[in-house]
């Protein structure tokens, strides 16, 4: 039984070192840890090793990892893979994929996903690829706004006071987003607090 452990373990274990090794610059060590437990089927091993390969340009490789973390439901694969359908590097371009890409990664969590997704409803980027769809651009605003996505958060106040996007009219509901709205403008536009004197 504990030889099964340790090796479950073991792809967890060498994801943790290849994210270590990156985080201290050492690209290799990363790589170097990440690939075996890329091979064993570790989808964030498999996104990580992606990404390098991206940034490192070597599209076709890091299209085949990101690929295989998507078919994982990993959040990273799918905006890794979105950001190539939407740039068109190594594939052809298609907004339309990009989009569903990132709106599985939004579904799964992934923070910068959920406001690209956000953002196309509200006529951003992206948006020739958003369905015409009142309570899924309603959830993907609401999704956006509880991380602080201004944009969204000012669209929601909208929603609620006119009854855009299908939102029932409810001023209580417009006036929170509202106020939501100043609080998050007055927090961005306080000057930062002077750092503490330490001994």
């Amino acid at each position: 039984m504990a030889a099964v452990l340790s090796c479950a373990a073991a792809p967890e274990d060498h994801f943790r070192r290849g994210q270590l090794s990156y985080n201290r610059g050492d690209v290799v060590g990363a790589m170097a840890a990440l690939k075996p437990a890329a091979e064993a089927g570790h989808a964030a091993s498999m996104s990580l090793l992606a990404f390098i390969l991206d940034r490192a340009g070597f599209d076709a490789d890091a299209l085949r990892w990101y690929r295989a973390a998507t078919d994982k439901d990993d959040a990273d694969g799918h905006a890794g893979l979105a950001n190539f359908h939407l740039t068109g590097r190594g594939v052809a371009k298609d907004e339309n994929a990009a989009f569903r890409h990132f709106s599985k990664a939004a579904d799964l969590g992934h923070a910068l996903s959920i406001e690209i997704v956000a953002s196309a409803y509200l006529g951003g980027a992206l948006a020739a690829a958003a369905p015409a769809d009142d309570a899924a651009a309603l959830a993907a605003l609401e999704r956006a706004a509880l991380r602080n996505h201004l944009p969204s958060i000012d669209a929601l106040a909208e929603a609620h006071r006119s009854g855009q996007r299908g939102a029932r009219v409810d001023e209580r509901q417009a006036e929170v987003w509202r106020t939501r709205a100043a609080d998050l403008r007055r927090l961005r536009a306080a000057p930062p607090a002077p750092p503490r004197a330490t001994r």
